[in-house]
């Protein structure tokens, strides 16, 4: 049996690393508030302070724009570089990837109780394709697809794109001019997005989305409505006929008892010739937090093995 793998999931709020053994199994699970740190290679330096002991591979997973030899989180001035990270690790192999890629990676290896369903999707065939979609400190998805050679994972950076003309629409219902303030998907569909949206409604001073979920339902089911109108966006653009799960702790707030109703609703309205394609989708939210170093461990543990 040789070392561990090492695996690290770098939100926008939180960092997350743990070992992983040769069966894939996690263990020396840690969390860090990036607020607290002046940079990964702090929280690196603090894990491996805890956990010194040698390392086959590492795989990486960063919210935010990510090359071969580097990666940057969107919401905070913070750099990974690929090459640092192996020095430090005494030369192993380093992969960096995208956060909601790692998500990817993991859909095959979650089990039930990190998946809670929403609806089963109506009968029908599959296409081995499913979407994670993220909603937390920032929004993006990724596409895995089940081939003949094994799952392929696709990356996107969606929270960046225009806000699809259906989601504008039910939020100008609701704010009228004020719409306008949300001009991308993540300008909505992210923690500050919730925030803004809070304020919006309201006229309320700012309250972090944690506070909005536990105690302004009306503010909840509407982002809900509103991300049951995405969720329909997002069945066309990329034909996930295995399911969408959502994921990150603002999904899990706006789909949890207070809007799930209010999501359903959006997804499942009757309105062109193909609503039975979006009927046939599986709906799911990703109740782990942790379930990307699932993923990061098949990468880190397939990187080991050259």
């Amino acid at each position: 049996m040789g070392p561990d793998v090492l695996v690290a999931d770098i939100g926008g709020t939180n960092t997350r690393l743990s070992l992983a053994g040769p069966g894939g199994w996690l263990h020396g699970t840690s969390r860090f508030a990036n607020d607290e740190h002046a940079g990964f290679d702090v929280v690196l330096e603090r894990f491996l302070s805890a956990h010194p002991g040698p390392v086959a591979a590492c795989c990486v997973a960063v919210a935010g724009p990510i090359t071969p030899e580097r990666a940057r989180l969107t919401n905070r001035d913070w750099t990974i570089e690929r090459a640092a990270v192996a020095e430090r690790l005494g030369g192993v192999p380093v992969r960096l990837v995208n956060d909601l890629a790692a998500l990817g990676h993991a859909l095959p290896g979650l089990s039930g109780d990190q998946i809670e369903e929403l609806r089963p999707g109506a009968p029908g065939p599959r296409n081995g394709q499913a979407l994670v979609a993220g909603l937390g400190t920032g929004f993006n998805v990724c596409l895995a697809k089940v081939t003949t050679a094994g799952q392929v994972v696709v990356e996107a950076e969606l929270g960046h794109s225009s806000l699809p003309v259906s989601v504008h629409r039910g939020l100008a219902e609701a704010l009228g001019k004020g719409a306008e303030a949300f001009p991308t998907v993540e300008h909505l569909f992210s923690g500050r997005g919730l925030s803004e949206l809070h304020r919006a409604l309201t006229g309320a001073a700012d309250r972090p989305a944690h506070e909005i979920v536990a105690s302004a339902p009306a503010t909840v089911k509407l982002a809900a409505h509103l991300t049951g109108l995405l969720a329909r966006q997002l069945v066309f653009q990329y034909m996930p006929l295995d399911g969408i799960r959502f994921a990150g702790s603002v999904g899990r707030g706006i789909l949890g008892p207070i809007g799930r109703a209010a999501f359903l609703r959006a997804v499942e309205t009757e309105d062109g010739a193909f609503s039975h394609i979006v009927d046939r989708v599986p709906l799911g939210l990703i109740t782990d937090d942790a379930a990307a170093l699932t993923g990061l461990a098949r990468l880190a543990l397939t990187l080991a093995q050259g």
